[in-house]
């Protein structure tokens, strides 16, 4: 009878080593894990949209002094809890390969859009996205502070999310009309 491995972080150590081994090792693995990931959005009148992932559906709103329902986070909150999510995995991930067992974790996320009157169309220049992201680690774990600093380096320098907002990436967009 095969001896139940013990549980770190809420994961299986040995487990989730042989997926990451897996990954390295079969490249129809690594292909698979690679994707194409994909996501759809479909408008649901005034700011609302609806994210379609996998199973999954995520509602989308905007606040009410944009004459909005404020029903639910926008699409902007939602990239810096993407952020943050993935920073989250990319820590627990990493922890637990380490063998350091976490007590408490919270990653907080900030940013301020560099020039919204673009997005508001009473601007041609500027960049109306985020000109940085502030990402805070908190964390009690059975680790010192050196070992938990390079558990974080490695997150961020492994979350493929953050590493997508911080370097250049091509989106290729199209166009389509449908119907009359």
């Amino acid at each position: 009878m095969a001896k139940e491995e013990k549980e770190l972080n809420g994961l299986r150590p040995g487990k989730i080593k042989e997926i990451l081994d897996s990954m390295r090792d079969d490249a129809e693995v690594c292909k698979a894990v690679t994707g194409p990931w994909k996501s759809r959005v479909v408008w649901q009148k005034g700011f609302k949209a609806k994210a379609y992932m996998r199973q999954h559906a995520v509602q989308m709103d905007e606040p009410e002094g944009l004459d909005a329902q404020d029903s639910a986070a926008s699409a902007h909150e939602q990239l810096l809890s993407a952020m943050g999510s993935c920073l989250t995995v990319g820590f627990v991930l990493n922890a637990t390969m380490r063998g350091v067992e976490i007590h408490d974790l919270e990653i907080a996320l900030e940013g301020n859009f560099d020039n919204i009157l673009k997005w508001a169309g009473h601007a041609n220049e500027g960049n109306p996205g985020y000109g940085s992201v502030k990402a805070k680690c908190f964390v009690r774990a059975d680790a010192d502070d050196k070992v938990l600093a390079e558990i974080w380096k490695a997150a961020v320098d492994g979350s493929p999310v953050v590493q997508t907002v911080t370097r250049p990436t091509k989106v290729v967009t199209e166009f389509e009309r449908v119907g009359a």
